[in-house]
């Protein structure tokens, strides 16, 4: 072997093999930060290792139950906070459930809730007449937003009157010396669409005129009936209108295209009620010809049902399967749709004068409920509780109201109910009551604790 492989003072150099790894010494890490490039740890690293040193520290001072006590007061706050969630789902599942049956129940007309019993009779205070320079003449007609902000009235000034409900006061009027083109003598009748986006109302003329309940602003007039318009009112939840007419015909206009839509015939004398619910139905009186009509529309067909001898004047749903009837021979019945005959009959149920029965003037029925009430000119408004399965009428109590009671209706929680009285009935002049004030009489309701 040369004696030049190994020279004093010199590194051996090492040659690498292919494939073969050659190790290096590891440099050791400093523990301080580079200062000379700037970098530092950052304070949430630091605020990490400050709080672990600090749960350390703490966890060494813990004795070996205090920690188990510690732990199982954090595993029972965990417990607690889950189980709060399930809760709060569990209550919002349930509340979505109750809903929708309740949909379900009230559109397919089964929805019944026992109210009568907790209401109590009114004191003088309760109740309060508005009135209105405007309404010179008898009240007519009143509705009432179903979100119950507003109530409209009409009378026999051929007048329009607009009431905000919160503040009790008049918000806007159309009169027949403004608004001569659109009323022509007295208003017979108003209604307005569920989500208030629609006003109808008709007059002694053969037309129906649309508005804008929040400006009041006409929107369209349909003409298409060949007498008076007795009676408007507009399916729930939607903007089909349906009026009733002394032309013995019931048309139906869709307000979304602001067409006529159809007409349905059958009736023998004038229509003098209509009403309808969410279903594609409508039901009618009709006068003289002692019967009471349920309009199925798609179907293109019609119920029949005779009712007692007179002039059935007043028809009014109690839900899609029931519903009231008022006539001129002071009587009340309650029908079901499986039935042709009444269910039940209060004769005279608001007396007589003269041994002549005071005939029903209106009929207002709180939906999907066992209450009714009912008016004449008596100087009252009586309510009624249906039970049994609709097969019997008990009188509840009786509100002092002076004058005839022309129209009503309940508000939609049924807190409240607004009347229009008149010195005369709505449709007549056969005889007048001077004592009687015209105006919007509103009853408001207390239940008991």
């Amino acid at each position: 072997m040369s004696s030049s492989f190994f020279q004093k003072g010199k590194s051996r150099q090492v040659f690498k093999r292919k494939g073969e790894k050659i190790n290096k010494p590891k440099s050791k890490k400093q523990n301080a930060p580079n200062l000379e490039n700037g970098q530092e740890s950052s304070d949430s690293e630091l605020d990490i290792k400050k709080f672990s040193d600090a749960e350390e520290s703490e966890s060494d001072h813990e004795t070996a139950e205090e920690k188990k006590l510690r732990l199982a007061k954090k595993y029972l706050e965990e417990i607690e906070k889950e189980e709060a969630k399930r809760a709060e789902a569990k209550e919002l599942d349930d509340a979505i459930e109750k809903r929708l049956q309740k949909d379900y129940l009230e559109q397919k007309g089964k929805l019944r809730v026992n109210v009568a019993d907790s209401y109590i009779a009114p004191t003088e205070k309760d109740s309060k007449l508005i009135r209105a320079r405007e309404h010179r003449l008898t009240l007519t007609c009143v509705c009432v937003s179903l979100d119950g902000q507003y109530a409209f009235t009409g009378c026999k000034s051929g007048c329009l009157i607009k009431w905000g409900i919160k503040d009790k006061r008049k918000l806007g009027c159309l009169t027949f010396k403004t608004h001569s083109n659109f009323f022509k003598g007295s208003v017979t009748s108003v209604a307005i669409s569920s989500d208030s986006k629609f006003l109808a109302t008709s007059d002694e003329s053969s037309s129906i005129n649309i508005w804008d309940p929040h400006t009041m602003k006409h929107l369209r007039t349909f003409n298409g009936h060949k007498d008076i318009v007795t009676g408007l009112v507009f399916r729930r939840n939607t903007h089909d209108l349906y009026s009733a007419s002394k032309d013995r015909s019931i048309k139906i206009w869709s307000l979304d295209e602001m067409a006529y839509v159809e007409t349905l015939f059958g009736h023998q004398a004038p229509i003098t009620s209509i009403d309808a619910l969410t279903r594609e139905r409508a039901i009618t009186a009709g006068s003289r010809d002692t019967s009471v009509r349920i309009w199925k529309i798609v179907e293109e067909s019609q119920l029949i049902f005779n009712g007692p001898v007179g002039s059935l004047d007043e028809v009014k749903l109690l839900d899609e399967e029931h519903f009231v009837s008022g006539s001129d021979n002071g009587s009340l019945c309650v029908w079901s749709v499986l039935k042709k005959k009444p269910l039940c009959t209060v004769p005279e149920a608001h007396g007589s004068e003269n041994n002549v029965p005071r005939w029903i003037t209106s009929l207002a029925t709180l939906l999907n409920s066992d209450m009714f009430a009912s008016g004449s000119y008596d100087n009252s408004i009586r309510l009624w509780k249906v039970y049994e399965a609709f097969r019997k009428i008990m009188p509840l109590f009786s509100i002092q109201a002076n004058g005839f009671i022309n129209c009503m209706q309940f508000t939609k929680d049924g807190t409240q109910l607004y009347a229009a009285v008149g010195q005369e009935h709505k449709f007549g002049r056969w005889f007048k009551q001077n004592n009687a004030k015209n105006g919007l009489f509103i009853i408001n309701f207390t239940s008991k604790s």
